[in-house]
């Protein structure tokens, strides 16, 4: 993930920095593991490479802690954020889950290009293009051939089933309940502590939900969607040829498929809660800061009955196939991340 992950890795679940390892390397890039096994490789470089390592590892170690300290001091010093709910209506109908598909090329035009010709395909910044000749419409080609390719050789199928269902607050947890009988709790999402922005207070997102105690209703969103489960099939076709390459576009399209349909099944919860516009509130998704436990991928995989899109979870409750998205909807005005 980076430097100060390849720290705590080294550490290998102790607190003892006498025994931090010496050959967990974090490289930025493809090129920077070459250089590295290089190194590794050559008995005369490989005892330094080893012993400057281990003190990188252990400064990124400490630096991490020192961050992790101090957030866990804010968080028991700072004061709780207060929340309006003024303005906050929430709605009496239109609860229950829904299913889509799609044919790719109908998905096409919601897709993020900036994210996927720089992040998923790697091909860096626009400014760096040049250097590298490559040319937008090189990659508005290539964009196209291979969405026909996925759709044509049905590796790619974008699918979806999302919800809205009745919710409350119980202190940091939300409450949900059962659409046709609201006697009947389906599960709770426990929402982490955050720090707000200027570090001026603290909050959790299940400070923006009606409460148990106000006696009033409020609403949650759940989606999950997916590039489907054929992928994974094609990408280990390319990389038995040794075609990287290949393997590359196909991934990168598919984990930017499921980000992207999960930001047009956002929109569409939105307009069902009836929202003015398509981005009220906000998306949270396990194993971020603000719901960290990835067991709650499995509570929305349940609620939703995502095994209907041919999803599954692994033991560590992570998706497979990995083009894998879920997430948690407020629909407070002002939920935000900060």
């Amino acid at each position: 993930v980076n430097a100060r992950h390849a720290g705590y890795v080294a550490m290998h679940g102790g607190d003892d920095t006498n025994l931090i390892l010496d050959n967990i390397f974090y490289c930025g890039s493809g090129m920077d593991g070459v250089n590295i096994m290089g190194l590794l490789m050559d008995k005369k470089q490989r005892s330094g490479l080893l012993k400057e390592n281990k003190a990188n590892l252990l400064r990124e170690y400490q630096k991490a802690k020192g961050i992790r300290d101090e957030k866990n001091k804010l968080l028991e010093t700072l004061p709780r954020r207060k929340v309006s709910f003024r303005n906050h209506e929430t709605l009496s109908e239109g609860y229950g889950i829904h299913k889509v598909e799609f044919k790719l090329h109908n998905l096409a035009e919601n897709l993020d290009r900036k994210s996927l010709y720089s992040l998923n395909w790697k091909f860096g910044k626009k400014s760096t293009w040049i250097t590298k000749g490559v040319t937008l419409q090189q990659l508005q080609n290539l964009e196209k051939t291979w969405i026909e390719k996925a759709e044509g050789r049905g590796w790619i199928v974008p699918k979806a089933r999302f919800g809205l269902f009745p919710a409350q607050s119980d202190g940091d947890e939300v409450v949900i309940y059962d659409p046709k009988d609201r006697n009947k709790e389906l599960a709770r999402l426990r929402f982490d502590l955050c720090i707000g922005r200027g570090r001026k207070d603290i909050f959790s997102v299940g400070q923006y939900f009606y409460s148990k105690a106000s006696g009033q209703w409020d609403v949650i969103g759940l989606q999950i969607s997916t590039a489907g489960n054929k992928v994974e099939g094609g990408i280990e076709e390319f990389r038995a040829q040794n075609d990287s390459e290949s393997a590359l576009y196909l991934q990168g399209l598919s984990d930017r498929v499921a980000e992207d349909l999960a930001e047009y099944i956002h929109k569409i919860l939105c307009q069902r809660y009836g929202a003015k516009k398509d981005s009220l509130g906000q998306r949270y998704s396990p194993g971020y800061p603000a719901i960290t436990d990835l067991v709650y991928n499995r509570v929305i995989f349940e609620i939703l009955g995502a095994e209907g899109i041919g999803v599954t979870l692994t033991s560590g409750n992570e998706f497979y196939p990995p083009s894998t998205t879920a997430a948690a909807i407020c629909f407070h005005k002002d939920a935000g991340y900060s």
